[in-house]
């Protein structure tokens, strides 16, 4: 039976993108259809959202995506949408350590942290291609510091890789930075093949390392945790990426230092989770975007017994379910479901890893948006 041409799109498109790559092999008719950008368009608005989780053990670094199954009173992540990739065949080094710097409409930015070899990768883990990005400017030596944002900017959509390093000067006691002697920001447009310096004020401000210094994006900006080293006021550093200025704003938390603070998105609006208590989470939500009186202390939330105490764990909001029950990330080690917003619940249910190794996650969609877009020559499969 041959299905009308319209009927038959409104079936693929509902797939999931695992599900369409098996599909690829059926006909050139089909193969064609799923690289359509119209297609593309609407399969990537019906998808599932889920997690891309990034999981590094002694001699494993692996990656894994999966769906969020979202209905009251369940919401576990959904075993049978996974994806697993081994990120160690990204790097010829042995000793490369690959760390997730963001995720954008299906596509991850990915980084290898190793001094002696850094290097950025723009991939899509569904279709399982991979570029690697020319070598930047500024090779990173203790004190200095280098920090990635990656997004897509509002008007034109162009893929951006944001790339801010600086020296620094370090207090011989405390270790903290208390100057910044020399900044500079550089661009990478995918599909441009060259990184570009963007001139601008970059100002006193200190880049926070605990929180591990990944730009988050949002609203067509990224955006990193600041200290203004001037004031010592905490502060947000807002990239706008279509007209490549920064523009920091306040955050609710004037005059304080030292905070186990992360940056996170929740339904939709910016959020901060402070994690400095030794007794409860404060998530923090602004309810109009970059209006500093909108910040609102949305939940507070209970620690176990076996978390009560000094800790130095920045916490990680990731998801807030329909039935209220918030999904986050403690450190770098497991993941919590907090029930009925007052304390934490269970463990998610997901393989961790074993021995003093790292865990990291963020919001995913899967897309089937091909690298080959961007006119890139060197895309490569893994």
């Amino acid at each position: 039976m041959n299905l009308p041409s319209e009927i038959l799109v409104e079936i693929l498109s509902r797939l999931p993108a695992r599900a369409i790559n098996r599909c690829k092999c059926v006909c050139k008719t089909w193969l064609e259809l799923f690289s359509n950008p119209e297609f593309v368009a609407l399969h990537f608005a019906r998808a599932r959202p889920g997690l891309v989780v990034h999981q590094s053990e002694m001699f494993k670094n692996f990656m894994k995506l999966v769906e969020f199954e979202d209905e009251i009173n369940h919401h576990d992540l959904d075993d049978a949408s996974l994806v697993k990739l081994d990120l160690t065949r990204l790097s010829e080094f042995s000793d490369a350590n690959i760390v997730l710097d963001g995720s954008v409409n299906g596509l991850l930015c990915l980084r290898d942290t190793n001094y002696e070899h850094e290097t950025v990768y723009m991939c899509n883990p569904i279709t399982r291609e991979y570029v690697r990005l020319p070598a930047p400017e500024g090779v990173v030596r203790y004190p200095s510091i280098a920090t990635y944002g990656f997004g897509v900017s509002r008007v034109a959509g162009e893929y951006k890789v944001v790339r801010v390093f600086h020296d620094q000067v370090l207090d011989p006691i405390s270790q903290n930075c208390i100057r910044i002697p020399h900044s500079e920001c550089y661009v990478y447009t995918l599909g441009t093949g060259s990184w570009r310096i963007i001139n601008g004020e970059m100002s006193n401000f200190a880049y926070s390392g605990r929180n591990r210094s990944v730009g988050l994006f949002f609203n067509g900006n990224v955006h990193w945790l600041i200290q203004d080293l001037d004031d010592t006021h905490e502060l947000i550093s807002c990239f706008d990426l279509e007209n490549e200025v920064f523009q920091p704003f306040p955050s609710p938390f004037q005059g304080r230092q030292e905070l186990l603070v992360s940056l996170g998105v929740l339904q939709d609006h910016l959020c901060l989770c402070d994690n400095t208590s030794y007794f409860e989470i404060n998530i923090w939500v602004m309810k109009e975007y970059r209006a500093k009186e909108s910040w609102t202390r949305q939940y507070v939330i209970s620690k176990m017994t076996e978390l009560i105490g000094p800790t130095f764990e920045v916490v990680y909001p990731l998801k807030v379910f329909k039935d209220g029950v918030i999904m986050v990330l403690w450190g770098d080690f497991f993941m919590l479901y907090c029930h009925n917003k007052s304390e934490f619940g269970q463990q998610v249910d997901i393989e961790q890893p074993q021995g003093p190794n790292r865990i990291e996650a963020m919001l995913h969609v899967s897309s089937l948006l091909s690298l080959k877009t961007f006119g890139l020559e060197n895309v490569s499969n893994f």
